[in-house]
């Protein structure tokens, strides 16, 4: 392989940084999973199965992340390894539109939640900095923007949504509490009081 100058030295660097930390949460997964499984073993069968099990995914992680994203950083033109590098950027907005989204909770109330969603156009360019090829690459890309959330509480039976109590009864019930009891009948009337037959 040819010699690196200090540009090409950083980029591969940089993608080594970031394979290593893929290799190592790849151990400490498959290293405790390792563990968990072997917990019917002694404890040294237990470590050494977990350490052994996780290195060789974190080694077989950062591998491959390693190879794929030099392949990436390749120029296609003239070949020269760790050369590709992001030049440029511009996102263009091509549509918004007002969104809600309800999800129901345990409780029984609702989690609203209201954003505004925007699809931008990406186009980002890409140099060699060995025969200066360009290259770009358009993708589209949403976001959310200016979200915001509320809790719904539960309906009630008989309530209208953000009200309480007497507010909130509906017609009928409040019928069923104005029924009004029948008066009670008058009393019996007798005859006049005085002679009695003889």
């Amino acid at each position: 392989m040819t010699d690196l100058d200090q540009n090409q030295q950083a980029m591969k660097q940089s993608i080594r940084n970031g394979a290593m930390i893929f290799g190592v949460i790849g151990f400490v997964i498959v290293g405790l999973l390792g563990y968990w499984l072997l917990g019917s073993q002694g404890d040294m069968v237990r470590i050494g199965g977990g350490a052994v099990a996780g290195a060789l995914a974190g080694f077989g992680l950062f591998r491959w992340n390693f190879t794929s994203r030099s392949k990436g950083a390749a120029c296609a033109k003239c070949g020269a390894v760790y050369s590709i590098s992001r030049t440029g950027r511009q996102d263009v907005l091509t549509s918004s539109e007002n969104k809600m989204d309800r999800e129901a909770q345990p409780d029984g109330s609702t989690k609203v939640t209201t954003y505004v969603e925007e699809i931008y156009e990406v186009t980002e360019t890409f140099t060699c900095s060995s025969c200066g090829d360009v290259t770009t690459k358009v993708y589209n890309s949403t976001r959310r923007k200016d979200e915001e959330e509320r809790i719904e509480a539960p309906r009630g039976l008989g309530r209208v949504e953000g009200q309480s109590g007497q507010e909130g009864a509906t017609g009928d019930d409040a019928g069923v509490s104005e029924i009004e009891t029948p008066p009670a009948p008058p009393p019996p009337q007798g005859g006049t009081p005085g002679r009695s037959r003889s």
